[in-house]
């Protein structure tokens, strides 16, 4: 009883093991496209803040605050504006912006 005990308890740690190994997740890579709303811009650095949508691809909606590639980028949005924009997974970078809804 004791070694059949044993071997259930070794084989389920054998198991456990080859499935975390499997569960890795990997980087995304690659330029996606989001939606969603700015709740805040950083002056001087044009960081935005944003309530976006799932990115398919590559993460679920959240708030969430982004680097952007260029401060110019963010220059003329405000918080409460809808906006389409591209993200390069790689550096979590907003690449482009475009204003599809101003802000109320």
């Amino acid at each position: 009883m004791r070694l059949a005990r044993r071997l259930v308890l070794a084989l389920t740690a054998v198991g456990l093991a080859a499935g975390a190994a499997g569960a890795q997740e990997t980087a995304a890579t690659g330029i996606f496209a989001g939606h969603g709303v700015i709740k805040a811009v950083a002056p001087g650095t044009g960081w935005l803040t944003l309530d976006h949508d799932a990115i398919k691809g590559f993460m679920c909606a959240m708030e969430m605050m982004f680097q952007v590639k260029s401060p110019d980028l963010s220059k003329n949005l405000h918080p409460g504006d809808v906006i389409d924009f591209k993200i390069d997974a790689a550096r979590y970078t907003i690449v482009d912006v475009k204003r599809v809804d101003p802000a109320k």
